[in-house]
């Protein structure tokens, strides 16, 4: 069974991935930067009650914060 996947987002200044994880009947993302100097914690969290939403939530905040250049 399928517990969660990774997103990964390229980006210039760094690559953002996200980590999605089901966890009984709600799921979770955590979302890390990985750039030189920056630290390897969680950037942000995003909890839903569905992996779609939560899959949408995190889409939407990675282009509010670090969109993709034009």
């Amino acid at each position: 069974m399928k517990t969660g996947r990774l997103l990964k987002f390229r980006r210039p200044e760094g690559d953002v991935h996200a980590y999605l994880y089901l966890e009984g009947d709600s799921a979770r993302a955590a979302l890390y930067r990985l750039a030189p100097g920056e630290p390897r914690q969680p950037l942000h969290e995003i909890r839903g009650e569905t992996p779609e939403e939560v899959e949408a939530a995190v889409r939407a905040w990675i282009e509010a914060r670090y969109p993709r250049p034009s």
